[in-house]
């Protein structure tokens, strides 16, 4: 039963995940899949700079950025 209950949070807490990821715009959204391998392999911060052509140090304020959208949104629902 307690997993039953558990997968169930887990589906919701992706579901809540993926509405919140809708706040965010292109770039944030693929900064974010980049970074933690959310459908992709994992990248480091200097792989998505150098990707995008920006510095690490950009990427990193960025991802503080994102994260802190992310949180609010999900405080928000």
């Amino acid at each position: 039963d307690d997993l039953v209950v558990q997968q169930v949070y887990q589906r919701e807490d992706r579901r809540n995940l993926l509405k919140a990821m809708k706040a965010l715009d292109s770039k944030e959204r693929t900064i974010l899949k980049l970074r933690y391998g959310l459908g992709c392999v994992e990248a480091t911060q200097k792989e998505i700079a150098d990707q995008f052509g920006i510095s690490q140090s950009y990427i990193s304020r960025m991802e503080k950025k994102i994260l802190h959208k992310l949180k609010s949104q999900l405080m928000k629902d």
